[in-house]
């Protein structure tokens, strides 16, 4: 009985792997908001993550990865979030890359599995040479429950701008297709996300995103946080590859009162 979910989820995630890398190929990043929005069950909650990376000797290298996630609940049915990241990296103080994201978000509890979401986000990526990009949608959210399984399957439409170095833009509207798999077991919570985002007038113009979260709790507050995520673009603009793979180690951190 144990070993079963880890089988089936190993199966599922090789298969979406596999999927993601046999088509053709050509990066974007969408922002992983299922990371920083946690359960409610109190007035407000808040979620941190830091991962980082430093060495010194012949050369000095730093990076950083940090999220927040804080939100308040509103009467019976609404609550509101507002999320942030920053990262960066820099060898002898010299940057290599800066990326940052704001979110904010409305979300309408339907009942105690179904979500309307409204959300607005804005980016700015150097390693993506993205001067800026703004979201502006709305997503229906349905979870699903077993014994030892959380599902989340979501649905949505967001306009997008993008604004680039070489000052051209982009502005497409997009369907957003997500599913969110956790799986408890005994020492280690296994969080797998996939997102999916094509254009309305180009099929063939998508996004995608695939990200393995392994987290060791420490405390009942406190995770080590090993995680995974590749991300693919179909069509990457100023000759950018299409494919980006990152592996990240730190700490989560999650309050609620």
């Amino acid at each position: 009985m144990i070993t079963k979910p880890k089988i089936s989820l190993f199966t599922l995630l090789c298969g979406t792997l596999l999927l993601i890398t046999c088509r053709p190929c050509r990066a974007q990043t969408i922002v992983n908001t299922y990371d920083l929005i946690k359960p409610m069950d109190s007035l407000w909650s808040a979620t941190t993550e830091l991962q980082g990376t430093f060495a010194a000797g012949n050369g000095v290298f730093a990076a950083l990865n940090s999220g927040l996630g804080l939100g308040r609940q509103l009467g019976e049915k609404v609550q509101i979030w507002t999320l942030g990241g920053y990262n960066f990296a820099s060898e002898s103080g010299n940057s290599i890359y800066t990326t940052w994201f704001g979110n904010g978000r409305l979300h309408y509890m339907i009942d105690a599995d179904r979500q309307l979401q409204l959300f607005y986000q804005n980016q700015y990526n150097s390693a993506l040479q993205i001067d800026g990009r703004l979201l502006v949608g709305m997503n229906y959210t349905q979870s699903l429950h077993s014994k030892r399984h959380t599902y989340n399957f979501t649905l949505g439409v967001f306009n997008e701008i993008e604004r680039y170095t070489d000052k051209t833009d982009k502005r497409l509207q997009r369907a957003n297709c997500a599913t969110s798999i956790t799986t408890d077991l005994s020492t280690v919570d296994v969080n797998l996300t996939l997102y999916y985002q094509p254009a309305f007038n180009d099929l063939s113009d998508f996004r995608m995103l695939g990200e393995l979260s392994l987290q060791f709790p420490i405390s009942k507050q406190l995770v080590f946080e090993v995680e995974s995520a590749l991300r693919y673009d179909s069509d990457p603009h100023m000759d950018l590859l299409p494919l980006d793979f990152a592996t990240l180690i730190g700490m989560v951190y999650s309050i609620s009162k």
